[in-house]
């Protein structure tokens, strides 16, 4: 597969040879596996009751065993009693994770890359460096290369003009070529390489096996 570059003006300068390596097919329900354990490790467990030994109260006894015609009551701390604790109900001690192995992750997110470039909606900038932060100049570039929609941008790595010249535009996400977000990658309509950026993903995803 080919990936086909362009320079910032949006005239075609070359087309850059993708790895056999690292083009993975899988089925769209291992994708699809990936995706779930993603967003079950990024969730948030805020959701908490008390149970019986959490809350507040005596353990003093509300009334004698007998002869009150009441039904017997050990604790104001009860399930069954109003403020009392609460039976089976959410707590902190949850576990939502997922369990995936290494090399399903790493095949799965090498698919979708790999979709990407297959059906030629990611392609590269040769030139896109910038001395300063210009958001103009980041906007006018992508505006001057064929695609649309939300971009996902694989940016070089500790480059801050470049960062902070993409930052704030809203249809654009930045992703770190050594731990890119498949969920950005799904949801986004194209993706947008740099010279830089895509040395940096072959060298990391050829050498971690």
């Amino acid at each position: 597969m080919q990936i086909q570059f362009y320079k910032k003006s949006g005239e075609k300068d070359k087309t850059v040879a993708y790895p056999k390596a690292l083009e993975v097919s899988v089925a769209p329900e291992q994708i699809l596996a990936y995706l779930r354990y993603l967003k079950a490790a990024k969730r948030q467990v805020s959701a908490n009751t008390k149970d019986r030994g959490e809350v507040s109260g005596g353990g003093k006894k509300p009334w004698r065993q007998k002869g009150t015609g009441r039904a017997r009551a050990g604790s104001n701390r009860s399930p069954i009693w109003r403020g009392g604790g609460i039976t089976f109900g959410p707590n902190t001690e949850r576990n939502f994770r997922l369990r995936m192995n290494k090399k399903e992750r790493r095949a799965a997110l090498l698919a979708i890359i790999s979709d990407w470039i297959a059906k030629k909606a990611a392609i590269g900038v040769t030139d896109a460096n910038f001395s300063n932060p210009k958001t103009k100049q980041a906007v006018k570039m992508i505006e001057n290369l064929p695609i649309k929609g939300k971009v996902a941008i694989f940016m070089p790595k500790d480059d801050q003009p470049f960062y902070k010249s993409f930052r704030n535009i809203p249809y654009c996400s930045l992703i770190k070529p050594s731990a890119p977000d498949a969920t950005q990658l799904v949801t986004a309509d194209s993706l947008l390489f740099t010279t830089e950026s895509l040395k940096e993903f072959i060298a990391h995803f050829s050498k971690e096996k």
